[in-house]
């Protein structure tokens, strides 16, 4: 694997989301929906969120809300995201890159044992490094 992966500890992430029509067609415009309802980008918290729901791949422009009155004032559908364990692999100068973040998933599905209940999460830590999180499969009982 040419990214270095580690394993992390995510808290439970609360998100008001907008969906993507389709994949990956649709993802630029759900990003577009759910910057415009926002007074302001600087010092937020964005996540993409996915998963397969039958064949199909559900995706999911997020942000964590600033306070309980902005969920309400905006309206916007909410997610939980379970925390735990995830491995992650950082993605430098992303925007010119794009076209990696499809091959870093895969890349750390094959090295690690994903929970199948989970998302696939993008944290886009800043205009030049995202983070590409799988969550991992616990133990079986």
């Amino acid at each position: 694997m040419p990214y270095k992966a580690t394993i992390v500890d995510l808290p439970d992430l609360r998100l008001m989301v907008t969906r993507a029509d389709e994949f990956p067609s649709g993802v630029q415009a759900a990003w577009d929906r759910l910057e415009s309802r926002l007074s302001s980008l600087k010092g937020r918290k964005f996540y993409g969120a996915s998963h397969y729901e039958g064949s199909q791949m559900a995706y999911f422009a997020g942000v964590e809300p600033a306070s309980d009155e902005e969920v309400t004032a905006l309206g916007l559908p909410t997610m939980m995201i379970k925390g735990g364990k995830y491995a992650r692999a950082k993605l430098l100068d992303w925007p010119n890159h794009k076209d990696k973040i499809g091959q870093i998933f895969g890349e750390l599905m094959r090295e690690f044992p994903m929970d199948p209940n989970g998302w696939a999460l993008e944290y886009y830590r800043s205009q030049s490094e995202v983070h590409l999180l799988i969550p991992l499969a616990g133990p079986k009982a």
